[in-house]
């Protein structure tokens, strides 16, 4: 194969694995030590007892008691749904699954994010070269969170090899970022919206020339009026989410938001060697994505502003909706209607890089569609833990194994050592996840929806399932505001699966 030819041949990506811990029979180490433990407590109940009744109650009890635990639906054991389950329906009980903002709200304030993300602050600040930017302060976690608005590049008349590229730049540009000491990871998120055309009325406004003769004029007006009536644009942005940094003077937040600031204009460069043409988002302009996320029957106005002297108006006390409820399969806010999704299995097998187009393109069916893919790095020490504790996990379920040895287990060794492998050679080590959330009017048919995003999971080969019981926090997450859902998790994964 000739130089050329190489570097434009498709390259394929893959060998994720899940991190578990596996004992025996397929169960985690934790309910293998507790299966353990009741096994020797029923021995010591019969020495102490010598009573066959005793011993048939407790076992009965000890069956009962661990089948939630090996019994897995979907990624998730008896013991996660049901502890799941408890908690919605005792938030419930306590109304907290309801929330009413506005100025006579219960909520003090206009109308504040709801959740999780309930106790942040914006603040703004300027980097070095004058630009403003907006960051968020989670006083619960102390994070500090930037995001940067992304220009979509697209792959319409792009070589594969600059596609390679691209991709290898992503990988560095994480890479870096789990370098830099403070990082605790990275979201990207691509927003389908409704486009009204003022965003490009704006933009053909800004462009034309009044001197330019009128033909032209007349030609540049009529890219704005002859659009079709189905207009959906993506939206594409980055954030970054960082904890206190040790560089900087002190913890207070302007100390920290200067050292981010310094940090920021190197990961932008970085940014730009993987393809992402990426620009801090100002305060207002960070306001702009809750509040139409929040309210969507704001879009259209919130397009009108965005990018002018007008969005700096906006405050992040009345991002949040006016009222808002958690339901179980769902949340209702300001008169639509959230459904979320998580990511329960990544793609199997090797995957082109063009695998999540079928869930990232804009529909004009589904005009309110978000998809965030979470990334969390691990600093270079984390991760020599991490791959060397992998590996061990995979190769002691593949020894526990008797008589032929299914190829699944092997194939895990066989990643897992790889990930070693190029982890020595300075590759950086990310976790990733991945949130979709729908958004219709109330009243809209939901399982038309629930199918629509699910089919497009599949072509995408995503394995989707629905946040059951945390709606909310899931509608959060997949903001894209550094709410990272594992840091707020209400659920240990010790006997988990």
């Amino acid at each position: 194969m000739s130089a050329p030819a190489e570097r434009n041949a498709l390259l394929l990506y893959g060998r994720w694995e899940r991190p578990r811990s596996t004992g025996l029979f397929g169960m985690t180490w934790g309910v293998t030590i507790l299966a353990g433990v009741l096994v020797i407590a029923t021995i010591f109940s019969y020495v102490f007892t010598q009573s066959l009744a005793v011993v048939g109650v407790f076992l009965a009890v000890s069956t009962i008691g661990m089948a939630p635990l090996v019994y897995s639906r979907d990624g998730r054991t008896g013991w996660e749904m049901t502890v799941l389950r408890v908690q919605f329906n005792w938030a419930r009980l306590r109304k907290q699954t309801v929330y009413r903002g506005g100025v006579f709200g219960q909520v003090p304030g206009n109308a504040r994010l709801p959740g999780i993300a309930a106790s942040s602050h914006l603040y703004g600040y300027e980097l070095r070269d004058g630009q403003r930017f907006g960051l968020i302060h989670y006083p619960n976690k102390n994070h500090f969170t930037v995001s940067l608005a992304v220009q979509p590049q697209g792959q319409e008349r792009v070589d594969q090899w600059q596609i390679n590229d691209w991709v290898a730049g992503q990988g560095d540009f994480l890479a870096r970022l789990g370098s830099s000491r403070g990082a605790v990871g990275a979201e990207v998120v691509v927003e389908s919206v409704p486009d009204a055309g003022a965003r490009i009325g704006a933009e053909v406004r800004r462009i034309t020339e009044p001197n330019a003769p009128e033909f032209a004029r007349q030609v540049m007006a009529e890219t704005v009026l002859t659009r079709g009536s189905a207009r959906v644009r993506s939206d594409v942005r980055l954030t970054l989410t960082f904890s206190p940094l040790r560089e900087a003077s002190s913890r207070e937040v302007a100390d920290q938001a200067a050292e981010i600031g310094r940090r920021l204009s190197t990961l932008i460069v970085a940014a730009a060697q993987a393809g992402i043409a990426a620009t801090p988002l100002s305060p207002g302009e960070l306001a702009i994505y809750p509040t139409r996320a929040y309210n969507p029957e704001l879009t259209a106005d919130l397009e009108r502003i965005s990018g002018t002297e007008a969005a700096d108006d906006l405050r992040w006390t009345g991002a949040g909706p006016i009222s808002a409820q958690e339901d179980w399969d769902c949340y209702r806010h300001n008169g639509f209607v959230s459904v979320s999704w998580e990511m329960g299995a990544p793609p199997a097998g090797q995957v082109p890089s063009d695998t999540l187009l079928p869930l990232l393109a804009p529909r004009a069916d589904l005009t309110r569609k978000r998809v965030t893919i979470v990334y969390r790095v691990h600093s270079t020490a984390d991760a020599v833990k991490l791959v060397d504790n992998d590996f061990r996990e995979a190769l002691a379920a593949e020894q526990s194994k008797k008589g032929v040895v299914s190829a699944a287990a092997s194939l895990r060794v066989q990643n897992t050592n790889n990930a070693r492998s190029e982890q020595a050679r300075g590759a950086g080590l990310t976790r990733f996840a991945m949130l979709v959330t729908a958004t219709v009017p109330a009243g809209s048919d939901i399982p038309t929806v629930r199918s629509e995003i699910e089919a497009m999971g599949d072509s995408a080969r995503i394995g989707l399932r629905r946040c059951w019981g945390y709606q909310a926090a899931a509608f959060a997450g997949s903001l894209g505001m550094g709410t990272i859902l594992p840091e707020y998790a209400s659920i240990s994964g010790k006997l988990g699966g």
